[in-house]
């Protein structure tokens, strides 16, 4: 697999319209490189076992060429991607991206823009991948090397999977992983003296019965876990509104208010949002969120009156009923400014 990759690895100077015209035959590609891997590797082992019976091989130097041959490849593709998030060609978020609504971004656009939010965060992953490589170089800091990198693939490799990153990328991500392993297998028996075998030299505690340390070290997950627990349900009517609103229909003090009137003025609300710790945000835009437009406050909600109180930040409060209340739409009546509100809401679903 690893002299098969190599092969591919001038795929990097090749311009984009090659991408363009022939990218869609990659996948093709790739299940070939794993049968001729399968096959390739059968075939080879063969070979050498039959070999190795008429000691016509050296088995032991034919285990150092091929480490070092899967050290090389490894440092060679890993520090790639570490001098291209230097070299600021991963990362790189396209200026139309940025005008698209988050919502619509899928997932690979969210990883680019999200770590190529920071320039310094991508040059740290990218000198861990460099300094991992570089001593992947060498024998005696191999294992140093594969400990440093293992982490750093294996969550490339779940960023991959759960967000949708071209097959390929996922593809070398858990080539190279499988790899790390390998020569970390090659470890094992060091490993496990390590982290396994060497006892702490400090005395042990005595608290009497082995349930009660038992229990000790429950203890601090457990109450993890009730803490967050305990915080979730005391505000369970924080739950009950949380979502995008829309409004589908606003009153003013008795009048109806026209579907374009937030063009001109900032209190015709178009969405309503309850977001999570009792916050709530009125918004006019029906299309994007703009801070500097909206109306935003922490709110409590009585699910059973239907009382709603929203103290805004701008020292305001609405004091409203919700009636006809379902879990897709809702009807909002109360006094803010001084004006009579009558609004009509509906879930929005994204």
């Amino acid at each position: 697999m690893a002299l098969l990759n190599l092969l591919l690895f001038p795929l990097l100077l090749m311009p984009i319209s090659f991408f363009e015209k022939y990218g869609q035959y990659f996948k093709y590609v790739l299940i070939g490189m794993v049968g001729v891997t399968l096959l390739g590797s059968l075939i080879y082992v063969w070979i050498w076992h039959r070999r190795e019976k008429t000691n016509s091989i050296h088995s032991v130097l034919q285990h150092a060429w091929l480490q070092g041959i899967i050290r090389y490849w490894l440092a060679l593709s890993i520090s790639s991607y570490g001098f291209a998030k230097i070299l600021k060609t991963q990362f790189e978020t396209a200026d139309y991206d940025l005008d698209m609504p988050l919502g619509a971004i899928k997932g690979m656009g969210l990883t680019w823009y999200y770590f190529g939010y920071s320039y310094p965060l991508a040059v740290i992953i990218g000198l861990f991948q460099i300094g991992g490589s570089i001593l992947l170089l060498y024998r005696r800091t191999t294992l140093l090397g594969a400990t440093i990198l293992l982490p750093v693939m294996v969550n490339i490799v779940l960023i991959n999977v759960f967000y949708n990153i071209a097959i390929g990328a996922f593809f070398n991500s858990v080539i190279y992983s499988l790899s790390l392993v390998f020569l970390l297998l090659l470890y094992g028996k060091r490993l496990k003296l390590i982290f396994w075998d060497v006892i702490d030299h400090l005395p042990s505690i005595p608290l009497g019965r082995s349930w009660i340390k038992h229990g000790t070290r429950i203890l601090p997950i457990a109450l993890a876990f009730v803490g967050l627990k305990v915080g979730i349900s005391m505000r369970s009517n924080d739950q009950t509104l949380k979502g995008t609103w829309t409004v589908e229909k606003l009153m003013r003090n008795g009048r109806a208010q026209p579907a374009t009137a937030w063009l001109t003025d900032r209190k015709s609300w178009s969405r309503i949002y309850f977001a999570g710790y009792e916050e709530c945000v009125f918004s006019p835009n029906p299309y994007r969120f703009d801070p500097s437009e909206c109306l935003g406050g922490s709110y409590k909600f009585d699910s059973l009156d239907n009382k709603l109180q929203v103290a805004f930040y701008s020292d305001d409060t609405l004091r409203a009923t919700i009636s006809n209340r379902t879990a897709e739409t809702m009807r909002l009546k109360g006094i803010l400014y001084g004006d009579t509100l009558d609004m009509q809401l509906a879930r929005l679903h994204r």
